[in-house]
């Protein structure tokens, strides 16, 4: 004889066959679903592939994407006739019927593998390797020549020269104008001169005063020039430096005692009258060292009054609103 199944039984029983009924409805409903879209998409209407080839890369994917149809990139070359971004080739072929949703691969051009050369001649070198990039194009070896009638960084000459027709990448050779050159002449030869005329000749020429030195020759005048850097005849510019030697009396030179007091002499002068300020700028010079001492405006008919030292002979130049007016030499003796 079977005994009644237990409450607890029963309803376990029911729990079961409950959970069966729903996976078996969710599978039905999932077959469904799929039967369903596979029908829908079976009863769509095909699309005929447009011809893509040459048109830009954005016109492209607008054009499949009204079709309902994906764009896909498989690759960029290098094209003689068609231009950067635009469709080398498609897949599938123009005119074939394909389902909204496929995908239509296409190739774009990267540019002409050769480019022709640009003209740089008349602009700088800066906009010249701006425009050299825009082309694809690199900087070579690039020359300097000094040139009168072009501005300096202009370039004046480049090679391969424009028009010729490249590959992409190469390099351009240029020349490029350093300005108009600066004139050279021949060192004057101060031999003779006394030290202020010496100075005002080198300003005219418009050399710079170097280090102004002293010595002794018993063969030439005191208080000449008998030595000068660079050398008579020496190619010379604006703006170069020259060292003067000066010749003294052997009794105004002595050794530097650097256990010695520094002796110190006083300089006067005194300006012109007149109605303006006047601008004195005063510097000593000797072997190795040139220091301003002054620099200020003054008035008419002032004297100044300066403690020098005298250890190594200097030589105080006093500028009066940029002349040399007074060079002096100051005896350490």
């Amino acid at each position: 004889m079977v005994s009644p199944a237990s409450p607890i039984q029963t309803l376990a029983n029911r729990v079961v066959r409950v959970s069966l009924l729903a996976a078996l409805f969710m599978i039905m409903a999932g077959i469904g679903a799929y039967l369903t879209l596979t029908l829908l998409f079976d009863a769509a209407e095909p699309v005929v592939v447009p011809d893509l080839v040459g048109k830009e890369v954005l016109v492209s994917l607008e054009i499949l994407s009204d079709l309902g149809l994906n764009t896909r990139v498989k690759g960029t070359a290098y094209h003689d006739h068609l231009p950067k971004n635009h469709v080398i080739d498609q897949d599938p072929e123009p005119g074939a019927a394909i389902k909204q949703g496929r995908d239509v691969k296409i190739r774009v051009s990267r540019g002409s593998e050769h480019v022709v050369m640009p003209n740089l001649i008349g602009i700088s070198l800066q906009q010249g390797q701006i425009l050299l990039t825009e082309n694809g194009l690199c900087r070579g070896a690039v020359s300097h020549l000094s040139r009168l009638r072009e501005a300096a960084d202009q370039i004046i000459a480049q090679y391969p020269a424009s028009g010729k027709t490249v590959p992409r990448n190469s390099c351009v050779d240029l020349l490029v104008s350093r300005g108009p050159a600066v004139p050279t002449f021949a060192m004057p030869d101060l031999s003779g001169f006394s030290l202020e005329r010496a100075i005002r000749h080198l300003e005219q020429q418009r050399l710079t005063v170097g280090s102004i030195h002293t010595t002794h020759t018993v063969s030439a005048p005191l208080e000449v020039i008998v030595d000068q850097v660079p050398l008579p005849g020496h190619p010379a510019a604006p703006g170069n430096r020259v060292d003067l030697t000066v010749n003294r009396p052997a009794t105004a030179r002595r050794p530097d005692d650097p256990l010695a007091p520094n002796p110190v002499a006083l300089f006067r002068f005194s300006l012109e009258y007149g109605f303006l300020n006047q601008r004195v700028q005063v510097s000593m010079n000797r072997p190795g060292l040139s220091i301003r001492l002054l620099d200020q405006f003054f008035s008419p008919g002032q004297e100044i009054w300066l403690l020098v030292p005298k250890s190594g002979n200097p030589t105080v130049l006093v500028y009066v609103d940029g002349r040399l007016v007074e060079s002096r030499i100051m005896d350490g003796g």
